[in-house]
């Protein structure tokens, strides 16, 4: 009966890779078959949920990014959940279109600024305090965007992810300066949000500190989590950059009621949508773009 059990098993793990592999391989041949009609049905879909506003960002700005940053990055998603069935609409949907949820600014809008560079990083640092949230265009493992948090007035807390996020790469949290920050993304814009209760800012900054660098707050590193997007929104290890941010406002706070219950319900928390979560009267300020 044994050997039996042992068979039956062995053919279910082979059918279930069969199958992963085959959902996979129709999902990244329907990538290779978008086209321009595409990008006009994403589009109106788009416009037609409310999510984009045609007065600030137009098709042919979306058409650009849609061709040359959208595909890519769901083929790398696909790469790592070929046996999820998102498509390539629900994938854009996931991702709120990389239209900032507030706003309803495009992530990838072109950095177009009267102030120098110069000016712009001065008003950054100057701004930037602890608990505010940082948001960019610049994505990674399949997510449209980038965020991070300020565990101080001058540190950032981040999960970059990089190059092999696919098998999850480990030690991959960091600490870099608010001044590094800016110049690694200077070419696109930061936004800043932040929470307006200043109890809940610190206590999230102090959570992800704790949980994410060091036990007891000290300036050398002693936390170590691997970078791999996953649908588990509550475990610290494995972890992602927008899962970080979130959770910071979720344990971090005590018992306010900052960030929805919902979280649950979502699959992957994507850099765009974060200020969705909050709740009243805890709702994220922008504090601008630089």
């Amino acid at each position: 009966m044994k050997s039996v059990f042992k068979l039956e098993s062995f053919l279910l793990v082979i059918l279930f890779y069969i199958n992963v592999n085959i959902i996979y391989c129709v999902n990244l041949q329907n990538v290779e078959n978008l086209t321009n009609e595409t990008s006009y049905k994403s589009y109106n879909i788009g416009v037609d949920m409310g999510i984009i506003n045609p007065e600030k960002y137009s098709f042919e700005s979306f058409k650009t990014d849609e061709q040359s940053i959208f595909r890519d990055l769901y083929k790398d998603y696909i790469s790592m959940n070929g046996s999820q069935l998102v498509n390539y609409e629900e994938w854009l949907i996931m991702n709120n279109f990389g239209i900032l949820s507030d706003t309803q600014e495009s992530l990838f809008e072109r950095k177009i600024s009267k102030r120098s560079t110069a000016d712009n990083k001065r008003r950054f640092v100057n701004t930037v305090r602890k608990g505010d949230i940082l948001v960019t265009g610049r994505g990674i493992g399949g997510l449209v965007g980038h965020a991070a948090i300020m565990t101080t007035d001058y540190w950032v807390l981040e999960m970059p992810g990089g190059a092999g996020w696919q098998k999850g790469i480990k030690d991959n949290n960091r600490q870099i300066s608010k001044y590094k920050w800016f110049d690694e993304h200077a070419s696109d814009w930061t936004t800043v949000y932040r929470c307006p209760n200043g109890n809940a800012a610190n206590g999230a900054a102090v959570w992800a500190d704790h949980t994410y660098y060091n036990l007891s707050g000290g300036s050398k590193k002693t936390k170590h989590i691997t970078y791999k997007i996953t649908i588990d929104v509550w475990s610290t290890n494995p972890s992602y950059c927008s899962k970080l941010v979130v959770q910071a406002y979720y344990f971090g706070t005590g018992s306010k009621k900052v960030i929805s219950s919902d979280i649950s319900l979502r699959r992957v928390i994507v850099p765009s949508t974060i200020p969705s979560y909050f709740l009243s009267p805890y709702k994220l300020k922008n504090m601008g773009k630089y």
